[in-house]
């Protein structure tokens, strides 16, 4: 798949370095991600290997950097009901530059519109101020925040996980979220 600037392609074994650099040893990212820093390349290397056979993960490069940036993924548990969860991850020293939301508005509309899903939700945890915004400008609402469901690895300290989602008609009528 590609956006203006993305090329979003799934994995293969030569992002293992390219993944690691870009964010997984991002500090950072601990406060919201589980096992955030990686202690190893080996570590990426066991979730790239995981993601090979993944047809809903994917490796997002700046196409005119020709740089890994990050990963996006939609967990798919039952097809039939054609829901799906989004995940991303930005490396820090990409983020605040639209890869998050160009990434995830290009999956809406692989999954909404052309894949012709129900649903797609997200969940992150509340202090997590980005990533709200991101899901917010999609077009995501809040369905639920669940209290002391997260954990900062950095603080050790407890936070609530916020569950948002957009159906397929709330995609198609919000400009936002679908080209």
């Amino acid at each position: 798949m590609e956006t203006k600037r993305l090329l979003i392609r799934n994995f293969n074994l030569y992002d293992i370095d390219a993944c690691y650099q870009s964010w997984g040893q991002d500090k950072a990212l601990g406060r919201y991600i589980l096992n955030y820093p990686m202690t190893d390349r080996q570590q990426m290397a066991g979730l790239v290997q995981g993601f090979l056979t993944n047809k809903d993960a994917w490796v997002v490069l700046d196409k005119r950097l020709g740089a890994v940036v990050g990963c996006i993924t939609i967990d798919v548990p039952y097809s039939p009901l054609k829901i799906g969860e989004l995940g991303y991850i930005i490396g820090e020293k990409y983020q605040k530059q639209g890869y998050a939301f160009e990434a995830a508005e290009c999956i809406l509309q692989e999954y909404l519109i052309n894949r012709g899903f129900y649903l797609i939700e997200a969940k992150c945890n509340e202090t997590n101020r980005a990533s709200l915004k991101v899901l917010e400008k999609l077009g995501f609402r809040i369905e639920a925040t669940l209290r002391g469901r997260r954990i900062d690895l950095l603080s050790d300290e407890r936070n609530a996980l916020v569950i948002a989602s957009i159906t397929q008609e709330e995609a198609s009528s919000n400009s936002a979220a679908v080209h």
